[in-house]
């Protein structure tokens, strides 16, 4: 599995229903995880509210590679 550190740029590969539309978006590491509990915070991603409310989106490191 790939390790992410904060200041990485990560592309999404899939994602889940809470980040459906986001997938081949790019965005930066935030958060490797050891802060949130092992998901990956990446901000950037875009503009919708679910990012505009938290200040990031929540991804597992497979639905991640680097950009």
């Amino acid at each position: 599995m790939a390790t992410f550190s904060k200041g990485d740029q990560v592309t999404v590969v899939s994602a889940g229903p809470e980040n459906a539309g986001t997938e081949g978006k790019s965005g930066t590491v935030v958060d490797d995880g050891s802060l949130s509990g092992g998901d990956i915070a990446v901000k950037g991603i875009d503009g919708r509210i679910a990012e505009a409310i938290k200040g990031y989106r929540a991804y597992t490191a497979d639905q991640l590679k680097q950009a």
